[in-house]
Order: C-alpha cells, then sequence, then structure tokens
C-alpha cells in the first residue's frame, strides 16, 4: 500500500471520528478539528496551491483558538444538554424527540417523559403527549365535531403546559368550566406569536372562534431570532411599513427561504463566536423589534376578524419599563388584552420559571370574566 493511501485512509478516519463526536457531543469546536482534520488530505494534492491551503487551515485554527479562549467554563465542552444539574436538582428530558416542521423544531409524535427532582424528591413527574400535527394532546379534553365553538390557544411552553400534568395547564382549565367548546393548545416549546401568525397563514383551521395568544416580553428575543430555540422558526420583518414574511431564523444576522437539518444549528449554536455574533447584531429590545412584534398581532388580529372571530392577548411581564411601552403600543392599536402578569414565586414551578396550576387558574379566572363580559 503506498504511502499517500495510508496517509488518505489515517485522515479519513480521523475525520470519521471527530466529526462523529461533534454531532454526538454538539460541540462546535470538534466540528472545526475534524474539518483542520480534512483539509490536511489536500496536501497530498500536488497542484493545490500550498498557500491557499495554509491560510484556510490557519483560519480554522484561528477558530478554535478563539472559541476555546472565549469558552468560560471548559467542563461545559462536551456536556450533554438534555441532563442538567445544579446542585442537587436535575431535570431530565433524556427521551426528547425533535423534529423540523414549518413552525421550526417540534417535538415528534409520541409520548415523552419530563421530570425534575431535589436530591430524591421529584418536584414534577409528568407525561407530554404528542399528536401527528407535533402539538401535545390531552385524553382529558373531549373534542366533538358536534360541537359548534372552538377556542385555540397560542403561545410558548407556559400554553404547552412545561412541567403540569395535564389537568393543570391553561387549556385544560378552560375546558372543565367550559366543554361546549372544543379546546386546543397549539403551545409550542420555545414558542411566540410569530408562529401562531405563520400557522394562520398557512391555514385558517387553526382560528377558534375565539383566539388566545398568551404572550410577553420574554417572547422578543425569539421574534429577534436571538434563542438557539428560535432556529429554523419563521421570521418576519417590516419594509415600507407592510409586515412581510422573511424566511426562516438562522441567526439574529442570517435568515434562509429554507431550513436546514436540525443537529447543524445544535452544533452552531454552541459556538462561542456565533454568541458573540449574536449578542452583536441582536436588536431584540429595540424599538424597532418592539413594533415588528406590534405588527405581528396585529395581523393575527386582522385575520381573526377577516374569519368574523375573536383574539384576546394574555399578556405577563415583569413590570419593566418596556413592558410599560408594549401595553401603551397595545392600547394605540386596539389590542384586546388582559395584563396576567404574576411575580411571586409560589405561581410558579419550585426551582423552575414556568407558571404552574395556580398561575393558570388566576389566568383562566381573568380570560373567563374578560369573556362573560
Amino acid at each position: 500500500m503506498s504511502y499517500k493511501v495510508k496517509s488518505i485512509l489515517i485522515i479519513s478516519l480521523l475525520f470519521l471520528i471527530f466529526i462523529f463526536l461533534s454531532f454526538k457531543f454538539k460541540s462546535f469546536i470538534l466540528l472545526i478539528i475534524s474539518l483542520s482534520i480534512l483539509s490536511l488530505s489536500l496536501l497530498l494534492v500536488t497542484k493545490i496551491n500550498k498557500n491557499i491551503l495554509l491560510i484556510y487551515f490557519t483560519s480554522l485554527l484561528s477558530i478554535i483558538l478563539v472559541e476555546i479562549f472565549l469558552k468560560v467554563d471548559l467542563s461545559d465542552f462536551l456536556k450533554d444538554e438534555k441532563i442538567s444539574m445544579n446542585d442537587k436538582i436535575v431535570t431530565n428530558f433524556n427521551n426528547f424527540k425533535y423534529e423540523k416542521t414549518y413552525l421550526g423544531n417540534q417535538l415528534k409524535k409520541g409520548s415523552y417523559n419530563h421530570y425534575k427532582k431535589e436530591s430524591e424528591n421529584f418536584i414534577f413527574n409528568v407525561d407530554y403527549k404528542i399528536d401527528d400535527q407535533n402539538f401535545r394532546i390531552n385524553p382529558l379534553i373531549k373534542n366533538d365535531k358536534n360541537k359548534l365553538l372552538k377556542i385555540s390557544f397560542f403561545g410558548g411552553s407556559d400554553v404547552f403546559g412545561w412541567g403540569l400534568k395535564e389537568n393543570e395547564t391553561l387549556p385544560y382549565l378552560f375546558y372543565e368550566e367550559n366543554k361546549n367548546y372544543n379546546v386546543f393548545n397549539f403551545g409550542i416549546i420555545g414558542g411566540g406569536a410569530h408562529q401562531a401568525l405563520h400557522m394562520m397563514q398557512r391555514d385558517k383551521k387553526y382560528v377558534g372562534d375565539i383566539n388566545v395568544i398568551v404572550t410577553s416580553s420574554y417572547h422578543l428575543p425569539r421574534i429577534a431570532c436571538n434563542r438557539d430555540y428560535s432556529f429554523n422558526s419563521p421570521s418576519y420583518k417590516i419594509k415600507g411599513e407592510k409586515l412581510i414574511y422573511d424566511g426562516y431564523c438562522i441567526f439574529p444576522f442570517l435568515k434562509l427561504n429554507f431550513q436546514i437539518p436540525k443537529i447543524f444549528g445544535s452544533i452552531l449554536n454552541r459556538s462561542e463566536i456565533i454568541i458573540l455574533l449574536r449578542n452583536i447584531f441582536s436588536n431584540e429590545y429595540s424599538d424597532e423589534n418592539i413594533k415588528l412584534y406590534i405588527e405581528i398581532l396585529k395581523e393575527i388580529k386582522r385575520i381573526t376578524i377577516e374569519e368574523n372571530k375573536k383574539m384576546i392577548v394574555l399578556y405577563y411581564g415583569p413590570k419593566k419599563e418596556i413592558d410599560k411601552k408594549i401595553k401603551d403600543l397595545f392600547l394605540k392599536n386596539n389590542i384586546s388584552n388582559l395584563d396576567v402578569s404574576l411575580l411571586e414565586k409560589k405561581y410558579f414551578i419550585k426551582h423552575d420559571k414556568h407558571f404552574n396550576k395556580l398561575a393558570n387558574t388566576i389566568w383562566y379566572n381573568k380570560l373567563s370574566q374578560y369573556l362573560l363580559n
């Protein structure tokens, strides 16, 4: 076997090992190392310009060094995100499987277990059932084609019911007192109003007689494509005072007309350089992004009116200046809304930032009173 063949085999083997490890541990550094190893094979090509190859190889090496320099905690280098530990708090959603949809990355159809425990005591231990449209279904909610009324709940993980049993979610609490309605939970983990709009634009079947949009200023970064879970989700922009679709989120500084495999997003979003660029190019809490947020809600309102249906926004925030600005814009643009802000710890799941059943009960009571009036 010739020297060149042996070299190619060794380089190929090392490349395959490192590319496998980069996908296994979702490591951007390992991905760059694998590309660096692959570039060594170019040295065996006699006709290639060695100066260009040197520049290319040096660039890859520089990226690796910058990544290591920017990474504060090297112990996170090969950490699997699905198991996170904070002293004695353990959160496990190890069996979660996502797939790429037109709304971004959503849970695949199936059943999933999710728990959080402190030492050996469970804070919660719940199962989620996901339908073939990638939304959470609730066996306790009995929808029937003979029912004339329909209510649709849109939002993020709080609508989905993160960490909550089926009888603790906001959609179920509504159903429990209003069994004459077909009740649908269109909450998306990491979701926001932009996805609700994209659903309605794609298919009017998602529009209910009543459409409840649960949202917050916390969702502004998602609209700005500045969170890793915004990857592959639909994006909008304002052009000439008109709201238009702007492709899919890759990064705040990059939108594409097509989605790319989730695994690449998982790796790229772990890059310290990408994180730095995201922060530089981000405009998540700017007046421009707030305007985009309001225009998205206005377009949802326009669609519901066009369909002769109703919309109500349940808005929560920490009572900061930005929340006051948003609420003033709700009033200015005649967007019906209820302030459902809850700040005390008793309204949140223990050791978690998501709302609990008590909070959902208060939200439901406010919604119910609004609908009665």
